[in-house]
């Protein structure tokens, strides 16, 4: 082979080699090709979407070197939703809505903004004008609809047009730029936003930034709270907003930026039967009740890989995109850095819609979660003070139910008391009475029967001689009715006596210290501050029925009421007169008997006949002491008064060492409280009255050791 036919073969070895080359990198570079997903918010629907945004991407495709992005309209009812399912690599949308979403690891790339240099001196230059028209726009009508006002408010619009035509300002879309305008119908009596009170307005939604939000905004700063009037939200697309209005369902509507003149643009409405309120001048050729907010704004989410964010970057702001933006986007419409989001954050904390905002609950919850421990030690402690006064109001509620049935057996107790005092009394005065009778009843019948054994005598002698007086057997007859009629009244007073005499009850075995407690319950508010002191040889007697229950509360209550603090009881066996006796010694220390008592006392005892002696009470019959005494005699026995010194009778119950010998007191609740030994006298002299029974009623077998 010659030195050229190499040099060919060279060549074509060369040239397959980068054929091949060519082909298996180009094979390589589809197989790294990825798809990658735009969702694009569509507030007109997705045939505007793609209408709007469809040429954008396509060129942004093209500068991208293998992968590929699909554009995904997305309705704002889902919006969030199905951004929040990670399927999307880019996300374009107002800036309002990714305030509310999560954006955390996202990449904020370019929002799109008007390059309104050359604006900004023409609308500054007509400043003074502007404020004007805004002034009065918020403030120029009182609500009167005169001719004149509604000239003055069409002059005003008129000018704000020429103002607005002489800016030169991009063509009106109401998907560029974020801004509220509020209309109302070209008749309409509403002249100023404070003539929406009680209004209905219409709204595209309630999470509309620019269909909503700033015009509720703008209703709000002007005094209008939400609340001051009736919102319908119609729903999208977005252009119901003015055919209700022009149907006349509502009396304004809450409309974005430019759909009024995008619409009037496409004949769908006309133009002239609306109405602008709060007209404010923006760098735009479409009438606005609020200032503009940026809008489009692009950002990649963690799905998209660094390469495709420094790509979508260098076609974004590269030298040569200038032109192709403002042909592909909108006249002098351009990607810039992403502006910030502070003013439209500020808005929504003002209409308290920020998510950052936490309601009253969510903040207790968060409180709450932060203090578990302690809240759960404060419901712990709750729930015990709950479960502890729910048993405690069980206990107090069965204490209760005791205590009343404890003061129905005391007062049913006193009931059967007094009925036997009543009984004794009758006794004693039935007996009083028939004593009296007794003695005249027996001198007549004496006499009587005297009278008619010397008239029968004497009627026997006269016969003897035969002489018998005309009237003797009329004198007999009376005289024997007499004998007959006081025999008769006799056999009744016998029956008295018998019947006062007579035992109340059959007898009982009865337990003194019980007894004595009792009683010191029965005494009542009168035991207050009373020391009740019990020493007994014997535990139980027996006795007729509520009898020492009679002896024993007769004489404490006129110890409690002359004013004793300690009243004590000794049970012993005693002999008096060379007999042996069982004596109870009551006895008190407050201050003894008078003497005059004591007298009067020792002459009672003299008389033959029971009397009452004279009380030192107020309200005192004196029949204490007598029933007490007439008592201890029904049982054979006796009663005598006397004072002691007091010391020298707790001596005597300290010596009988038994164990009923006790101290005690009642209590507030009705019941008996054991004391310590310690113990102070208010009076060294006290009164004792001694009760001497028959030792036969104790028995020997009972006596305590």
């Amino acid at each position: 082979m010659d030195k050229k036919s190499k040099i060919w073969a060279a060549l074509n070895v060369y040239f397959i080699t980068i054929v091949v080359a060519s082909v298996a990198w180009s094979m390589l570079s589809r197989a790294n090709a990825q798809t990658y997903y735009l969702g694009v918010l569509a507030p007109q629907g997705e045939t505007a979407a793609q209408n709007r945004w469809q040429p954008w991407l396509d060129e942004l495709n093209h500068q991208l070197s293998d992968d590929t992005v699909i554009l995904v309209p997305l309705a704002l009812e889902n919006w969030q939703q199905q951004i929040e399912a990670k399927q999307f690599a880019l996300v374009l949308g107002p800036q309002v809505q990714f305030i509310k979403m999560n954006t955390i690891r996202w990449r904020w790339l370019a929002t799109l903004q008007a390059d309104t240099a050359q604006l900004n001196n023409n609308v500054q230059s007509s400043s003074v004008q502007s404020s004007s028209t805004q002034r009065f726009g918020t403030r120029g009508f009182d609500g009167r609809k005169s001719q004149n006002q509604l000239s003055t408010t069409v002059t005003l619009a008129n000018e704000f047009n020429k103002l607005n035509e002489h800016t030169p300002l991009k063509q009106p879309s109401a998907m560029e730029e974020v801004a509220s305008a509020i209309w109302v119908a070209a008749g309409s009596d509403v002249y100023r936003l404070q003539d929406l009170r009680q209004r209905h307005i219409a709204a595209v939604d309630a999470d509309a930034f620019g269909g909503y939000l700033l015009g509720a905004h703008s209703l709000q700063q002007n005094g209008i709270a939400p609340s001051h009037y009736q919102i319908q939200f119609v729903g999208y697309p977005i252009e119901r907003t003015l055919h209700d209005l022009a149907s006349g369902k509502v009396d304004a509507a809450i409309a974005p930026l430019c759909l009024m003149e995008e619409m009037a643009r496409r004949g769908q409405i006309n133009e002239k039967q609306y109405r602008l309120l709060h007209p404010v001048v923006t760098p735009s050729s479409c009438q606005s009740s609020t200032k503009i907010y940026p809008n489009w704004t692009l950002a990649a989410t963690e799905q998209a890989p660094d390469a495709l964010v420094r790509q979508i970057n260098q076609n974004l702001f590269g030298a040569s995109q200038s032109k192709q933006d403002a042909a592909l986007l909108g006249i002098e419409q351009r990607w810039l850095p992403p502006e910030s989001s502070s003013d439209a954050e500020r808005i929504l904390y003002e209409m308290n819609r920020h998510p950052a905002q936490k309601q009253l609950s969510a903040h207790i919850l968060d409180w709450v979660q932060s203090h578990r421990f302690w809240v759960s030690m404060m419901v712990l402690i709750v729930m015990i003070s709950t479960v502890n006064y729910a048993w405690m109001g069980w206990l107090a509620w069965r204490r209760q139910k005791k205590i009343k049935q404890q003061n129905r057996l005391i007062r049913d107790y006193d009931q059967q008391l007094h009925q036997s005092e009543r009984f004794a009394v009758i006794g004693e005065m039935s007996g009083a009475i028939a004593h009296e009778i007794n003695q005249p009843l027996a001198t007549i019948q004496n006499y009587a029967q005297g009278l008619l054994i010397r008239s029968q005598q004497a009627s026997l002698s006269k016969k003897a001689i035969d002489i018998a007086p005309p009237d003797t057997a009329a004198t007999e007859n009376a005289l024997q009715q007499i004998v007959n009629e006081t025999e008769r009244v006799a056999a009744v007073v016998t029956n008295i006596r018998r019947w006062a005499g007579r035992s109340q009850a059959n007898e009982v075995k009865v337990d003194i210290a019980a007894i004595y407690q009792q009683c010191s319950l029965l005494l009542g508010e009168q035991a207050e501050g009373i020391h009740f002191w019990l020493a007994s040889d014997y535990q139980h007697l027996t006795l007729p029925n509520l009898l020492l229950d009679q002896l024993l509360i007769n004489s404490m209550t006129n110890a409690a009421q002359q004013g004793a603090t300690n009243i004590m009881l000794r049970c012993q066996t005693e002999e008096y007169n060379n007999k042996p006796w069982l004596v109870l010694h009551l006895s008190d220390d407050a201050g003894g008997f008078d003497r005059s008592q004591l007298t009067a006392w020792q002459l009672q005892e003299s008389l033959p006949s029971q009397y009452a002696i004279h009380s030192t009470k107020a309200d005192g019959l004196g029949l204490g002491l007598m029933i007490c005494q007439r008592l201890c005699k029904s049982l054979g026995g006796m009663m005598q008064l006397s004072n002691i010194d007091t010391e020298n009778e707790l001596k005597k119950i300290y010596q009988i060492a038994s164990s009923d010998q006790r101290r005690f007191k009642r209590t507030l609740n009705g019941k008996v409280q054991l004391l310590q030994a310690n113990y102070q006298l208010s009076n060294r002299i006290g009164a004792q009255l001694s009760f001497y029974l028959p030792l036969s009623l104790a028995s020997i077998d009972d006596k305590l050791q």
